[in-house]
């Protein structure tokens, strides 16, 4: 059941486009994650993001839907 919370919790903050360039646009932190890690946006492109992972300095192009607050 505990699984079952976690994954609701997430859909309820997934990001979307909308979301995603408010963050670029503005000066405000937020935390945003990909896969349980902490990301940056780097910049978007349609439904695709270019992430930087904060821990290294792995980069990656996500569906957006896959990046979560």
């Amino acid at each position: 059941m505990d699984i079952l919370k976690i994954s609701l919790l997430r859909r309820d903050f997934t990001m979307d486009i909308n979301r995603i360039n408010h963050i670029l646009n503005n000066d405000e932190k937020c935390d945003v994650f990909y896969e349980n890690r902490c990301v940056w946006i780097q910049g978007v492109n349609d439904q695709m993001a270019k992430i930087g992972f904060v821990d290294n300095f792995e980069e990656k192009d996500v569906s957006i839907t896959d990046l979560y607050e």
